[in-house]
């Protein structure tokens, strides 16, 4: 008798389960169709929108904890074609007012412009009259057209799978109906819908290497009649990058936008995929060893480089750049121009996320990373945590470590002046002061073989500057007042080049 009840209990709990999931969907599809009606989604088939405002450079904060550095956007144009999934997003930004503090370009000098295309699975970016692929962009720039107003709605009515909740806002005495839904196959959107059935809203996440799961936000207000019956925000804020164990005052501000202009259903909204993006080939890894010194190698073969030192009976590696994918490529390079020795050290030189985005893969071979203390709290609580990374999982991702008992000890960091040793060989880090572009910015030295090395602050090329800029005069300066018996400089970006030049273009400026 009991288990029958049982039976029958456990058969009532899965027929109330799913009776509350389908009206959770026919709730959330009721919505979107009011949302519809409401905003004019279903006639809009192109959008095209101009404004003014602020862009900021994410992942390019001063401080480790802190907000994005901002560029003021001198003008801005998106143009959305929904049927072809497409957009050409045209901008120009200027330093303008903002403080020239960070990387991403700060302090820009004139007008950046840029143009960023993408149709279904291709992207490019104009350079000029010149279209350079970027193939690796296509998927987060097509989801940022459904993540648009009129786009949401859209995709949120083709998923399917949308469900619904109501989210009451203490603070402001309302109660929000949120939708969510999954598109292209992987990203989880959601929605906070007004009571005129307005798209408030968005919070959704995109990938990251360096913060996994990213969280993104997008705020929608004053809208307007744009014609063919369609309303449009003529009010856009984001975030990207806003996480709840690394407060920010102000929160990672992204972008923006005050509206001027929006018309729906724009002529040519579609743009034309250039033939040499159409048939790039696939972009292939390729790392280079280039012998430094007995045991030291400049790891190159892309726009970042890394330098590995071998040591007695290990390597430490400086700088993990970029992506899982390119340190995985750095380290096996490694490991067959080194042979037989595990990677112990990684030194990171920056909190720059073009900078750090490989910093996780070394954890996952073995390696402490080694950098500055001011760094600690974003290392340890977000980016080494085991946190959410399903969009574009990582190697420590697949491979963690316990978090508890014997194990890696994954970070080790100081203040001024850091030493790896085997009492030969000597590789000394250090803080550089004064600097505008990142405040725990550090160089490595390598005494023996009297080479330096640097990210961002001097890049040696065949065609050096004429002048010196805030960066390298720091660095300069650095080598002043830490008594640096420097021969040759080694740069994260370009090569290797000769003090001499160093001193040449930037001496007269630091004097």
């Amino acid at each position: 008798m009991r288990n029958r009840i049982e039976v029958v209990f456990s058969a009532l709990v899965f027929v109330l389960a799913c009776t509350a999931g389908t009206a959770a969907a026919q709730d959330a599809r009721s919505l979107l169709q009011a949302a519809d009606r409401a905003m004019g989604a279903s006639a809009v088939r192109s959008v095209q929108y101009s404004g003014t405002g602020m862009m900021a450079a994410v992942g390019q904060s001063f401080a480790s904890d802190g907000d994005w550095p901002r560029f003021q956007l001198q003008s801005y144009t998106n143009t959305i074609d929904y049927g072809s999934k497409s957009s050409k997003e045209e901008y120009v930004r200027v330093q303008g007012n903002y403080a020239p503090r960070g990387g991403g370009g700060t302090p820009l000098q004139g007008e950046a412009r840029s143009a960023e295309f993408v149709s279904g699975d291709y992207a490019w970016r104009m350079q000029g009259n010149d279209a350079q692929p970027r193939p690796d962009d296509a998927a987060e720039r097509q989801f940022m057209i459904w993540v648009s107003p009129h786009g949401f709605v859209k995709a949120g009515i083709e998923s399917g799978n949308a469900t619904m909740a109501e989210r009451h806002m203490a603070a402001e005495g309302r109660t929000l109906q949120v939708v969510g839904f999954t598109t292209m196959g992987k990203y989880r959107v959601t929605g906070e819908f007004n009571e005129q059935n307005l798209l408030e809203r968005v919070v959704t996440w995109i990938p990251n290497p360096v913060m996994g799961d990213m969280q993104m936000e997008i705020r929608y207000s004053d809208y307007r009649d744009v014609g063919s019956g369609a309303k449009f925000p003529f009010r856009i804020h984001a975030h990207r990058g806003d996480h709840p164990l690394l407060p920010v005052s102000t929160g990672r501000n992204w972008m923006d936008l005050r509206i001027s202009s929006a018309s729906v259903n724009v002529a040519d909204a579609a743009p034309t995929v250039p033939a040499n993006v159409r048939n790039a080939a696939a972009p292939q890894m390729r790392v280079t060893a280039e012998r430094l010194a007995n045991g030291v190698y400049l790891m190159g073969g892309g726009s970042h480089n890394s330098v590995a030192v071998e040591f007695r009976d290990f390597i430490a590696v400086v700088e993990g750049p970029l992506d899982d994918a390119r340190s995985n490529a750095v380290i096996a390079e490694i490991k067959k121009t080194i042979p037989n020795k595990p990677i112990r050290y990684l030194i990171n030189t920056h909190h720059h996320f073009d900078h750090l985005g490989g910093v996780r893969t070394y954890v996952a071979e073995g390696a402490t990373v080694v950098t500055h203390d001011r760094n600690r709290e974003l290392y340890e609580r977000v980016i080494f945590a085991p946190q959410v990374r399903t969009l574009e999982p990582d190697r420590l991702a697949l491979f963690p470590f316990a978090t508890t008992g014997p194990g890696p000890r994954p970070l080790e960091t100081f203040t001024e002046q850091h030493t790896i040793s085997d009492g030969q060989r000597v590789l000394m880090s250090y803080l550089v002061q004064d600097l505008d572009h990142n405040e725990t910015m550090l160089i490595v030295y390598l005494p023996q073989e009297r080479i330096l090395v640097n990210a961002d602050l001097w890049s040696p090329r065949p065609q050096l500057p004429s002048s010196a800029n805030q960066s390298a005069i720091a660095l300069y300066k650095s080598i002043q007042r830490l008594k640096l018996d420097v021969d040759r400089i080694a740069g994260i970006h370009g090569g290797v080049g000769s003090v001499a030049d160093f001193e040449r273009i930037v001496g007269p400026a630091a004097r």
